[in-house]
C-alpha cells in the first residue's frame, strides 16, 4: 500500500488552486471578487501558478499518494506572509480589475475584515491554508501536512507554529487540539469569526 508523502508543490498542479479555495471557504469570494465558481476557480488557479503571493505554489507543499495529490498546505513566517499581502492584492487587481473593485464595494464589510485581519504574531511560523480532498479522509493527510509545517518551522528557527480556524469548524478544531494546538485569541469581524491557535514546538 502506498504511503502519504509530502512534496514541494507543483505550479502545474491541477488541484492546488482548488485546495486553497477549500481552505478559505467563503473568504475566497472577497479575494476573487466573485461568487461565480468559474471566476473564483480561475483566479485561484492563477494565484497558484504565479510567484510572490500568499497563495502561490512557491510557499506550498502537496500531500501525495503515488502520483495523486490528496491535500495541500501553505506555510511561512508571519513576517513573510505579511509582506506578501500587498503583492497578492496587486496580482488580484491586475487579474480581476473592476470585477474585484466592484464586488468589494458592494461587500465592503467582507473587504474590511480581510484587509484588517491579523492572523498571528511576528515570532510565529504560520499555516496560511490547509486542505485535503474529501476522498482522502481517514488517511491522516491533514496531520501529516501539519507535522511537515512544524518541521519547516523548526528548521527556520521558529519556536511556535500558528494557524486560524473558523469557529464553526469543530472537526478541525478537535484535530488541532489533539496534536497540541491551543486557542490563543479570537477574531470577530463582520462576516468573519475565527480562533487563533498556536503550538510551542520545543
Amino acid at each position: 500500500m502506498n504511503k502519504v508523502t509530502i512534496n514541494k508543490a507543483d505550479p502545474n498542479s491541477s488541484v492546488g488552486g482548488r485546495l486553497n479555495q477549500l481552505a478559505l471557504d467563503y473568504m475566497a469570494y472577497s479575494l476573487a471578487g466573485s461568487k461565480e465558481d468559474s471566476t473564483t476557480n480561475e483566479t485561484f488557479n492563477q494565484l497558484w501558478r504565479w510567484d510572490n503571493n500568499r497563495f502561490s505554489h512557491q510557499y506550498a507543499f502537496e500531500a501525495k499518494m503515488g502520483k495523486q495529490t490528496l491535500g495541500m498546505i501553505t506555510c511561512y513566517p508571519i513576517t513573510l506572509m505579511n509582506r506578501l499581502a500587498w503583492p497578492t492584492f496587486l496580482k488580484l487587481l491586475s487579474y480581476r480589475k473592476w470585477g474585484l473593485i466592484g464586488y468589494n464595494l458592494m461587500n465592503w464589510k467582507e473587504c474590511y475584515s480581510m484587509i484588517t485581519l491579523k492572523e498571528g504574531r511576528e515570532d510565529e511560523f504560520h499555516i496560511g491554508t490547509l486542505a485535503a480532498l474529501p476522498e482522502s479522509r481517514g488517511l491522516g493527510v491533514g496531520s501529516a501536512l501539519i507535522r511537515f509545517a512544524e518541521e519547516q518551522a523548526v528548521l527556520q528557527g521558529y519556536l511556535k507554529c500558528s494557524l486560524t480556524v473558523k469557529k464553526e469548524n469543530l472537526l478541525a478544531i478537535k484535530l488541532y487540539e489533539k496534536i497540541g494546538y491551543q486557542k490563543t485569541g479570537e477574531i470577530e469581524k463582520p462576516a468573519l469569526s475565527l480562533y487563533r491557535m498556536s503550538k510551542k514546538l520545543v
